[in-house]
């Protein structure tokens, strides 16, 4: 019996010629999405959940338990929304855009800790945070007649600068980028000139037994600086911060006498507050 020679042949399988199609293809696997996370890492500096999500036709479920055993395992740094490489400072436009509400919150809580403490000196720490503190000073301050407000952080004093009726001090020095701050030696010299009621400091990284840790070790020394020269020392670090070590070491958790924080905040930093006598205000509670 002879075959029919008119049957087509089988045609070769040809992948898809549109790169997000084969990325789509590749991330069916966790080993291959783990490659691809970390590549889009590398060539970005950073990924959020709901751009990859849609870019390898995932779930956005999917890549966060792959960003959280990616975190685990030390191959990044989980953040709010999406990732960070390992030892790399978060450039400034993406941390303003890292948990904006919950920092909108402490703003107003933090705010509110000065709100009888008329003639009082404060100091606002660099970061976005503080910057929340700042437009929350901005909206009034009740019985506060006179206040100090002193930063290194550049836009922090921009957004004082006539539009309120407090003294706006604003130290200089090298300009730390990533920070939009001033750090350096000159800082250091600046800050020695003054004393503070109050200290508002930020800080990447919270738990019980490190304590506050930060990212960048000259922005740590301003920190130090301010921190001998306070009466009082407020942690505004929101509950993403829980639980995570960034690289200097700042103060013990039970060095700074107040903590403002956002709700979320789990019950193992409750409680490790309340045995180290912190402070703990819960915004928006």
């Amino acid at each position: 019996m002879t075959r029919n020679a008119s049957r087509p042949t089988p045609q070769a399988f040809e992948p898809p010629s549109d790169p997000s199609r084969q990325e789509a293809l590749q991330a069916t696997t966790a080993e291959h999405r783990h490659m691809l996370i970390l590549k889009v890492l590398a060539q970005e500096g950073a990924c959020r959940v709901s751009d990859m999500a849609r870019r390898f036709t995932l779930s956005e479920m999917t890549l966060r338990r792959d960003l959280q055993e990616m975190h685990d395992a030390g191959l990044l740094k989980r953040v709010h929304g999406g990732a960070l490489p390992i030892g790399r400072d978060t450039e400034f436009g993406v941390r303003i855009q890292e948990g904006s509400s919950q920092k909108q919150q402490i703003g107003t809580a933090a705010a509110g800790l000065i709100q009888d403490q008329d003639g009082w000196s404060i100091y606002l720490d660099a970061g976005t945070t503080s910057m929340e503190v700042a437009r929350a000073i901005q909206q009034g301050l009740k019985n506060v007649k006179r206040l100090a407000i002193v930063t290194n952080g550049i836009n922090i004093a921009a957004e004082l600068v006539g539009r309120t009726p407090y003294d706006i001090y604003a130290i200089g020095g090298e300009i730390y980028a990533a920070g939009v701050s001033a750090v350096g030696p000159m800082t250091l010299a600046q800050v020695a000139n003054f004393h503070f009621d109050l200290f508002f400091m930020g800080a990447r990284g919270v738990d019980a037994e490190v304590g506050w840790t930060n990212t960048n070790h000259l922005e740590t020394q301003v920190k130090h600086a301010v921190m001998e020269r306070s009466r009082q020392v407020c942690a505004i670090v929101d509950s993403n911060k829980w639980g995570q070590r960034a690289l200097v070491s700042v103060v013990p958790f039970g060095a700074v006498t107040h903590w403002v924080c956002d709700a979320r905040l789990p019950q193992a930093a409750r409680d490790a507050a309340s045995a180290q006598e912190v402070e703990l205000v819960i915004a928006g509670g």
